[in-house]
Formats: C-alpha cells, sequence, structure tokens
C-alpha cells in the first residue's frame, strides 16, 4: 500500500495487525516525496480516531504539517456549511443529537393521534400499528427505517412507490411520515446525522469538490451506502486529475485500515 500511487486500493487484514499504521506511512510516504497536505484527505469514523490519527501522522511526519483528518460527519457538515444558502437560513444548521432525534420522532408520532381525531391526518397507519405509535419501541423502528432510506438515498415518494410494490403498508405510512419528518426538520433549521451526509452526497454532485489527489478510509468496513457515494464523488473528482490512492478494510474486519 505504501508504494501504491494510482487507482482504489482495498487492504484486507484482520484486527491489530497494523493496517492504521500501514494508512499513517502511506500518507507519509506521499508527503515526503512532494504531494501537497492540502490535496491529501483521510476519513475514520469517530472524533477520537480522526484525533488520533492526526497525531500519529503529525509525529510521523515530524516538522511537516499533516493533511487533513477528520470524520465523515465532520466533513459532511463543512461541506454543507461553504455551500449553505445565507437566504434559506438565518443560523447555520444545527446537528441534532440522539437523543433529540428520538425525541422528535417520538413527539411526531405522538402527534399523528391528534391529527387523525381532528380529522387532518394525512398518514394512514395499520390498524395494528395504531396503538404502538406512543411507544419507545416503534419509535426506534421508525427511526431505523427513516436512516436506511437516507442511506440508501432514497426520497419519500420513492420509498411509497417500492411499499405499494412489496405490498407493506407500514412503509408507505413511514414514507409519509418521513417526508412529514423533513419538513421539520428543514423548519428548524436542523439535521440529524443520515441526512447530513445524505445532503452532502447530494451537493457533491451539483458543486466543485475540493481537489484530493488520494482519499484515504480508516475502519472501512463502518461506512455506508450513502457514505460509499460521498467517496465515489470525492475519488472521481480526483480521477479527473490522477488516479486517487485508496486503501479500504474488507467488511469482515473491525479495525482500522484506510481508503
Amino acid at each position: 500500500m505504501v508504494e501504491h500511487d494510482g487507482g482504489p486500493l482495498l487492504v484486507l487484514a484482520g484486527p491489530g495487525t497494523g493496517k492504521t499504521t500501514t494508512l499513517v506511512e502511506a500518507v507519509a510516504a506521499r508527503v515526503e516525496q512532494g504531494a501537497d497536505p492540502e490535496r491529501l484527505l483521510v476519513l475514520t469514523f469517530s472524533r477520537k480516531a480522526a484525533v488520533e490519527l492526526r497525531d500519529r501522522m503529525a509525529a510521523r511526519l515530524g516538522g511537516r504539517r499533516p493533511p487533513q483528518a477528520t470524520t465523515f460527519h465532520s466533513y459532511c457538515y463543512a461541506l454543507i456549511r461553504a455551500h449553505q444558502d445565507a437566504g434559506l437560513f438565518a443560523e447555520p444548521l444545527r446537528l441534532l443529537s440522539g437523543p433529540e432525534q428520538d425525541l422528535a420522532v417520538r413527539e411526531l408520532l405522538a402527534g399523528q393521534i391528534d391529527l387523525e381525531k381532528s380529522g387532518l391526518g394525512g398518514i394512514r397507519w395499520p390498524d395494528e400499528l395504531r396503538a404502538c405509535l406512543t411507544t419507545r419501541g416503534f419509535a426506534d423502528e421508525v427511526r431505523a427505517v427513516l436512516a436506511r432510506s437516507r442511506e440508501l438515498g432514497l426520497e419519500p415518494d420513492a420509498l411509497a412507490r417500492f411499499a405499494d410494490r412489496v405490498g407493506r403498508p407500514d412503509w408507505k405510512a413511514a414514507a409519509g411520515f418521513l417526508a412529514e419528518y423533513l419538513d421539520v426538520l428543514d423548519l428548524q433549521g436542523v439535521l440529524d446525522y443520515t441526512e447530513l451526509v445524505h445532503r452532502a452526497v447530494l451537493l457533491a454532485g451539483s458543486v466543485t469538490l475540493p481537489r484530493y489527489d488520494a482519499v484515504y478510509v480508516d475502519e472501512y468496513q463502518d461506512t455506508d451506502p450513502a457514505q460509499v457515494r460521498l467517496l465515489h464523488a470525492l475519488a472521481g473528482a480526483a480521477g479527473a486529475r490522477s488516479s486517487p490512492s485508496a486503501t479500504r478494510t474488507s467488511p469482515s474486519t473491525r479495525s482500522g485500515a484506510p481508503t
């Protein structure tokens, strides 16, 4: 991997075998060969891991400036902030914490009952599920469906059409709920974490992305479909100039590695 300089590269190795060390060495080799650190990007999945990677690269490079190492979500947030329409939002978009998202979903589900009673309900939950709308377990299930839909890039209407094809009225109701949930997020000027990545992927298709000669990903096995689409956008932008170097863990490994 350290000597690899063109095209995607997938590194397969077990836990504790030095995949992250290999990533650091590959980055160091690039910089020592004259690469601009600003044109190298290292992505991972937690703030702690990003800080560790920055520290290890800085130590390995001595006095040289290391490349950017950040989480997927931090990168997506920065991308959206950089292109945020000031006319749409008076304040910067705010990310919902996990507990805040749980509360938002539960409150919206509970509101479905009141809307039905007043004849204003536009979402038809199956009869056998109506009694569950106010339970924490059902809210967790709905939240999982919403997250998976956005990871797959599905808009509410696409999810509804799929639900019709497979005969799942519960998923069709979830599609209507997703549309309502997204409207509420927009009105409040907030995003949850899956919506953050989804919108960054959409944005990547319509703006000029930063130019990178290589993109590395640690813990690649943790990527979801939306993050993979973002990587394709980043690597595609790099490929227009030169072949990006990528090192990734396989889904079967559970420790660090690069892309």
